[in-house]
């Protein structure tokens, strides 16, 4: 286990750093690139390979880049996603909007990010999959820390649109309102499931294992609980996450974790609700990896 504190310390600096991925919840990310599905992914789509360090982030396979899917791999400590904003809102503006949600919990600073900003996913280092550029423009590469914000190089992405199917898939997560999770109740242990956003605000895939016949209120009554101590005994070690999504966005994530029960939960801020994370709303759905 990496730290004792657990999932409360992922409620904690998310509701001081929020607008993306949450950090590691218990131990380093354990999923990983599935293999013969990653093959596939690269021979139908451009490959792209982000490295994340304490004060930037390089991203190399962008040359030439078409709107369209991209395979992604990420190296580092950390989640690197993908960032598009409108006209007269640039990284800057966004970087220090989300520093400034961080540090004093500015919902307005919040609520200017997400109306200027389409995240398009991401993922965190040693995971692979594949992301959508939904059309030509600027994409910023960022990573969200206990430090705020890091970004890298602005990538230009051209047109025209390429055509690219969506690689095959053992299974989906939906995020929707309410905010709730859809799609699939079982997975294999090892493959790849195809994340979408179909609700109004964004959302993100954080995946932690549990002890079999672990409910979704005792996993709440965790989160909600200001006590302190160690870990509840049907917390396991195995975990995954992936960046975020802004609504009507999808990514494919590769994942490689042990069999077992898992909590689907996101933390991402709501900003109707002070900042609330998504999890502690109820946005908590178990799985079962076999």
């Amino acid at each position: 286990m990496h730290v004792p504190t657990g999932m409360r310390r992922v409620v904690a600096v998310v509701c001081a750093t929020a607008l993306a991925s949450s950090p590691v919840l218990l131990a380093p990310t354990t999923a990983g690139a599935a293999g013969a599905a990653t093959t596939s992914a690269r021979a139908a789509t451009p490959h792209l390979s982000a490295l994340l360090t304490k004060k930037t982030i390089v991203v190399k396979g962008a040359d030439d880049l078409k709107a369209g899917r991209a395979h992604l791999e990420v190296r580092g400590r950390g989640i690197v996603e993908f960032a598009t904003f409108k006209a007269g809102y640039d990284v800057a503006d966004f970087t220090a909007d989300v520093n400034k949600f961080g540090a004093k919990n500015d919902i307005k600073a919040l609520k200017r990010a997400l109306k200027n900003t389409t995240i398009i996913g991401g993922l965190a280092g040693g995971g692979s999959g594949t992301i959508v550029f939904p059309k030509p423009g600027a994409y910023t590469p960022f990573s969200l820390g206990d430090r705020g914000v890091v970004t890298g190089k602005t990538l230009v992405v051209a047109g025209p649109k390429r055509s690219s199917k969506t690689p095959r898939t053992d299974g989906s997560i939906i995020g929707k309102n309410g905010p709730a999770w859809g799609g699939a109740s079982q997975l294999p242990a090892k493959g790849r499931f195809e994340f979408k956003n179909k609700a109004d605000q964004p959302h993100f895939v954080a995946m932690q294992q549990v002890q079999p016949g672990t409910t979704t209120d005792q996993v709440l009554a965790f989160l909600q609980s200001e006590e302190e101590g160690p870990p509840p005994s049907w917390l396991l070690p195995a975990s995954m996450e992936t960046g975020t999504l802004s609504p009507g966005r999808s990514m494919t994530v590769d994942y490689d974790l042990p069999a077992g029960q898992y909590v689907v939960m996101c933390f991402f801020p709501d900003p109707k609700m002070g900042g609330m994370p998504h999890a502690l709303m109820g946005m908590l759905r178990m799985v079962t990896l076999s």
